[in-house]
């Protein structure tokens, strides 16, 4: 392999400690992989691959990892039989090349006498995990309430985070400080130390704050934008006379927010931004229409700065003085001081719990690492390294970390402990740090990013990997005009300059049937009212956009680009959907996909809760454990357990004063005798009775296994849609059942807390439901879910959801630089609000996250290879547009569009003027193509057609302009298209137009070859076709033909024959369970597979067809194409001169040796296999003819396959 000379150096450096720097699809796996084989196999100074220390972020990366070292060794062997290579691939199942969580575990297993730890440890599970969690928890406050001087500490904090669930609240707080705390190195020292920074001395001033700088950069940086749009004004206004009486009074307010920018201290700051003022506007007279306009628009500016200081800098951080904001700290003292040591007890409690029942928990196995590899003396100053970390850097060499840009201080601190001074060789790229949400610390890479030379000799070097050898160009300079205006110091740390742009290192295929492209970005308008508050609305009109487009994709024809630069036809699984966020829209958007016929698939977290059948089962558990619980008896007695139906359900309700369990009897008891309703309710009353009996002697797991037993209710759910998932749930929460008494727990209602609190706290599971990488589906995924993964073409959706700033809000926050900031709350008014500490805190996490979803956006954009299209909905274009034709500051940024707008525009200039903003306009350029998509296009095309040869006419006689037009114009207006008929048909065909319209041409001779009497024009009209079904239905489908038209039941037949597995040993009872897991996988609807006659299927299967196609090395359904036809074949209106574009897709395809086996599935209820020859010989010359055209290889045998006659019949 030729490497790069970056690549070259990141292989060969030696005794540095390095940070390489790895741009999306620079290959940084390999690099590392090559590193690893040439240390291994130096001549002058190899070492054993157990002296070298390798960690990853995953298990899946450290299995590849190993997987592709052993690949290596292996060729090297096959080269040189050397006993060193063979030495290293014995070694090599030893190696430690695992995920951090995994070296910790090693370090624990071989020192655990250092720490006192029994080795026979075992890691608990995320239920055991919570359950004990919460048991512990309601322990520690138990014991705070019964201790009067300790329940003086929590009264104050119940009061504070009470809610009508009692301490839930406060619980959860405390959990999530614990949970914080310990991803820092030192976790008991960071929550004394926040406390203690709620000790203000009498001499504080803000300025010694650790979180003063922050609020005072989130002031300036309004301030500075804010001075910038008064720029812009001022500058409209200098231009004209009549705006001169405004200019002073514009300049001296720019001038005060100047003076507020320039200030130092928060003293002075907080004195000049009190002091901005905005008098009343003077009036300006005999102002033009045009300057009326200038003037409204300059006034806009000025209310939305006037906003920005009275709205929000004045009351939020400037309400109170100096002194008075510090106070405000000093009053919430003791309340910190307490919340730090309830959750410093509960910390240890918790510690004690665990070590009782032999559990660790994942940040256990880091802590108690750190706890081995420090020395007692060790210090947050002065982290000394113990015996045990002294002895494991003499045993590693080197050490590797990959996706460093994902370590907190934690990790940080164990391999750097256990490193050298010149050997820790780290791989990452800032720009895709994208996990603040499990407490990564991006500041530890961008550091040493910033400040390692790129010396080549230096001991702290680092080295940037640029060339991306993933995308093509077009994309690759998409991604670098985004971020060379985005990615700023200011708006994210870091400015993205030469050293962070993304090079070329694939050049795009020269083939003008492939599918790239510019980069499109498309902007669907939507009205306010149409949106709801999550944007659902809005984003379903997206999603109907997104589906048309991939539509469009697919019937174009165009191909797709292999790794090894061949082309292939373009397929739904070459095509991904990213969004920010899964939540409330994959269903949505899997939805309109599949309205569109195109099969789609999202793996998504949640769902389990929401099963019927483990929704029946909590109902009934509930009833058990309380049977007054009205919401839930009603949910049991209208299940299959009981079967009333809604009347019956309010006639028990009616039948007395009590619950609907009280009520029962009564209700039976009326019933008549002999009547079944009666006898099944008196059963099911006194079998439930018997349940409550045992509830009470035996634990949850013996009682559902009971409940399972008398119902049969696993067996009946077994025997619905989906059965072998349905009874995976439910002995999912059989198992969960298990684990639960298994960790020492009891009760029927501790363990259905545990389920709602699971519930509750997002800790649902997805029903099974899995996609292999090569089903013919469009992915959805989310963002975080596609890193480390490419696509051919990728749709990154919702651009212009605003971002998510609600975890900003809460009572209290914390950062592991500044803190835990804490909300003042008032308890004679019960009313909580900022402290500025709890200011500062948030501006930071604000900032920090707006340059997150800098970062997001960013490995989204970079997952592409051939293609990129960005979506995205908006309710106000022309403002919007405003915003970013105007040099919009990217921290202020709401929203994707915010950053990929002012690129994409800017390369338009003066064309891209909000003054040509319309649905339908259009912008297209080398690098973008900006749509905003139309709304009613084609009636006014309609329209606008019917209105042009007047027109003409009118300008032909000298109407329009009053004076005759001259004869050379005249001969222009009066020139013939050489080819007439062409102008009179349509530009492109689908292959069902040419064959209807070539039936019309030979309607007499088709009517005599099927043998019909009646008029030839009637014969086409009234002809069966393919939406029509077969001569004798099957009885379930006879009795809805009348409801279900041909064309479902075809279009549900060839869906299934697209997915089905080809296989002779196929059977009816196979490919009815496999269509029951398309439906699953929502491959096909429910009702579209009840359309499926599968009796069919099966005769394919096990024909000789389908058998040739089973064996074949390369198929293709539901094959998309384009080519263009030569006119008179067989459109003789058409002239021979002009080309007419046609287009189709071909049901099935596959190769034999090397020529094409073609084959078109008709399901006409004709008897006569001349009479399908003669209907669809066109069809299939058209087919034969674009495969031959496209692939440049020959089709052997074509076949029309009839699902009536079940069998093949060659064209």
């Amino acid at each position: 392999m030729a490497w790069t000379n970056e690549q070259q150096a990141a292989i060969d450096s030696r005794g540095q400690t390095l940070l390489l720097s790895a741009a999306a699809g620079s290959g940084k796996t390999a690099v590392l992989v090559e590193r690893i084989i040439r240390r291994l196999l130096d001549k002058e100074y190899p070492v054993d691959i157990t002296e070298l220390l390798v960690v990853t972020f995953t298990k899946a990366a450290a299995a590849e990892m190993r997987d592709r070292i052993g690949t290596a060794l292996m060729k090297a062997l096959s080269e040189t039989q050397d006993p060193r290579v063979e030495r290293q691939l014995a070694l090599l199942p030893s190696a430690q090349i695992s995920t951090l969580h995994a070296f910790c575990q090693h370090v624990i297993r071989k020192y655990f006498y250092t720490i006192d730890l029994d080795p026979a440890f075992s890691i608990a599970g995320e239920e055991e995990l919570n359950l004990l969690r919460r048991q512990v928890l309601e322990d520690v406050f138990l014991s705070y309430y019964e201790d009067d001087e300790k329940a003086s500490v929590l009264y104050p904090l119940a009061d504070m985070f009470g809610s009508d669930r009692g301490d839930d609240v406060l619980m959860d707080t405390v959990s999530r400080m614990y949970t914080y705390a310990r991803s820092m190195a030192w976790p008991e020292h960071w929550l004394k130390a926040a406390a203690q920074a709620y000790d203000v001395a009498p001499d504080a001033v803000i300025d010694d704050m650790v979180w003063a700088e922050p609020v005072k950069d989130a002031v300036r940086r309004i301030l500075e934008e804010d001075v910038r749009r008064y720029e812009g004004v001022l500058y409209h206004l200098r231009q004209r006379e009549a705006f001169a009486p405004a200019c002073d009074q514009f300049t001296a307010e720019q001038a005060a927010l100047r003076q507020a920018v320039q200030a130092q201290s928060w003293n002075d700051l907080s004195r000049f931004v009190r002091a901005i003022d905005f008098p009343r506007l003077k009036g300006l007279r005999k102002l033009s229409d045009e300057d009326k306009a200038v003037w409204e628009r300059c006034k806009k500016v000025r209310d939305d700065v006037k906003k920005d200081i009275t709205k929000t800098l004045q009351p939020v951080y400037f309400s109170a003085t100096p002194e008075e904001w510090l106070d405000g700290m000093r009053t919430m003292k003791p309340v910190m001081a307490g919340l730090v040591t309830l959750t410093l007890d509960f910390a240890k409690a918790y510690g004690a719990a665990k070590k009782e029942k032999g559990w660790i928990d994942f940040s256990d196995l880091e802590h108690f690492c750190l706890q081995i590899l420090l020395a007692p003396d060790a210090s947050p100053e002065h982290p000394v390294p113990s015996a045990a970390a002294e002895e494991l850097r003499s045993q590693y060499e080197e050490v590797f970390i990959d996706e460093y840009q994902d370590t907190n201080g934690v990790q940080e601190l164990i391999t750097r402990l256990v490193s050298g001074d010149d050997n820790r060789f780290m791989v990452g790229d800032i720009k895709q740090s994208i996990y603040r949400f499990r407490l990564a610390d991006p500041t530890l890479f961008l550091d040493k990013y910033q400040s390692f030379s790129r010396d080549e000799k230096a001991v702290q070097r680092c080295i940037d990997l640029g060339r991306n050898f993933r995308s093509v160009p077009v994309i690759l300079d998409a991604v670098n005009d985004v971020f060379l205006r985005a990615m700023t110091r200011d708006a994210a740390g870091m400015d993205y300059g030469e050293r962070e742009k993304l090079y070329a290192g694939r050049q795009a295929p020269d083939d003008d049937r492939w599918i790239g492209g510019p980069v499109e970005v498309d902007i669907v308008p939507t009205a306010k009212d149409d949106e709801d508050d999550d944007g659902s609305t809005a984003f379903e009109r997206e999603s109907r956009f997104i589906a048309r487009r991939i539509g469009e994709l697919l019937a174009s024809g165009r191909m797709a680009a292999r790794k090894d630069g061949t082309l292939e036809p373009l397929s739904y699984r070459h095509i991904v959907i990213l969004l920010r966020s899964m939540a409330g829209k994959a269903d949505v958007l899997i939805q309109a996909l599949q309205e569109g016929g195109i099969p789609a698939y999202a793996e998504q977290s949640g769902g389990y809760f929401a099963a019927v059948e483990v929704q029946v089962m909590l109902s009934l558990l509930r009833c058990i454990d309380n049977p007054e619980q009205d919401l839930a008896m009603a949910a049991v007695l209208r299940s299959p357990l009981v079967g009333l139906d809604e009347t019956a359900l309010a006639d028990v309700r009616l039948a007395g004063d009590g619950t609907l369990w009280q009520n029962l009897p009564a209700y039976a008891a009326a019933l008549p005798e002999g009547d079944d309703k009666k006898e099944d309710l008196l059963q099911f009353m006194e079998t439930f009775d018997s349940w409550r009996t045992y509830s009470r002697r035996h634990g949850v797991a013996e009682l559902l296994q009971r409940l399972y037993d008398d119902t049969a209710y696993v067996d009946f759910v077994g025997s619905m849609p989906g059965g072998e998932v349905r009874q995976a749930n439910l002995k999912a929460l059989y198992d969960r059942a298990q684990q639960y008494e298994d960790a020492g727990f009891r009760g029927l209602f501790r363990y259905l807390q545990l389920m709602d609190k699971m519930k509750e706290d997002g800790l649902d599971l997805a029903p099974a439901k899995v996609v292999s990488e090569n089903e013919d589906v469009v992915r959805i995924m989310s963002i975080h879910k596609s890193k480390g993964l490419e696509f051919l073409v990728v749709f990154v959706a919702d651009l212009g959801k605003a971002f998510n700033r609600r975890d900003m809000q809460e009572q209290i926050l914390f950062h592991n630089r500044l803190g835990i900031g804490l909300k003042q709350y008032d308890p004679e008014w019960r009313m909580s609000y900022p402290t500025l500490i709890w200011s500062g805190i948030a501006a930071q996490l604000r900032w920090e996250g707006t340059a997150e979803e800098e970062r997001i956006l960013y490995v989204a954009m970079t997952r592409a290879r051939d293609r990129l299209i960005l979506t995205g909905h908006s309710t106000h274009v022309a403002d919007d547009w405003q915003r970013w034709t105007s040099r919009l500051n990217p921290a202020q940024a709401k929203s994707y569009f915010d950053w990929v707008m002012p690129a994409a525009l800017d390369t338009f200039g003066a064309r891209a003027d909000t003054e040509y903003v319309r649905p339908g306009a259009a912008w297209q350029g080398d690098i973008w193509d900006v749509h905003i998509t139309p709304a009613g296009t084609a009636a006014a095309a309609d329209d606008e057609a019917c209105e042009q040869e007047p027109r003409l006419e009118a300008l032909r006689r000298g109407d329009a302009t009053g004076t005759p037009i001259p004869d050379w114009l005249d001969a222009q207006l009066s020139w013939q298209y050489a080819y007439p008929q062409a102008v009179r048909t349509a530009a492109k065909f689908s292959v069902s137009e040419v064959k209807r319209k070539y039936q019309e041409l030979h309607s007499d001779e088709l009517a005599e070859e099927e043998g019909l009497s009646i008029s030839a024009g009637a014969v086409i009209a009234a002809a069966p076709g393919e939406d029509d079904a077969f001569s004798e239905l099957p009885p379930w489908l006879a009795e809805e033909e009348e409801k279900v038209s041909g064309a479902q039941r075809g279009t549900a037949l060839h869906k299934a024959l697209q997915y089905i597995t080809p296989a002779a040993d196929q059977t009816v009872d196979t490919l009815r369970r496999e269509i029951e897991t398309f439906v699953r996988q929502g491959l096909l609807s429910r009702d579209e597979a009840k359309l499926v006659y599968v009796p069919v299927l099966a005769a394919f299967c096990q024909s000789d067809l389908g058998r040739r196609m089973a064996m074949s090395p390369e198929l293709h359904r539901e094959y998309p194409f384009t080519v263009l036809l030569a006119g008179g074949d067989p459109l003789p209106a058409v002239e021979g001169g002009e080309r007419i574009l046609i287009q189709g897709v071909i049901d099935c395809l596959f190769r034999e040796d090397d020529g094409w086996i073609l084959v078109d599935y008709k399901s006409d209820r004709l008897e006569r296999e001349d009479a399908f020859r003669k209907r669809y010989a066109v069809q299939l010359a058209l087919y034969k003819r674009a495969v031959e055209q496209i692939t440049g290889r020959p089709v052997s045998e074509t076949y029309i396959y009839s699902l009536h006659l079940q069998k093949e019949i060659r064209i």
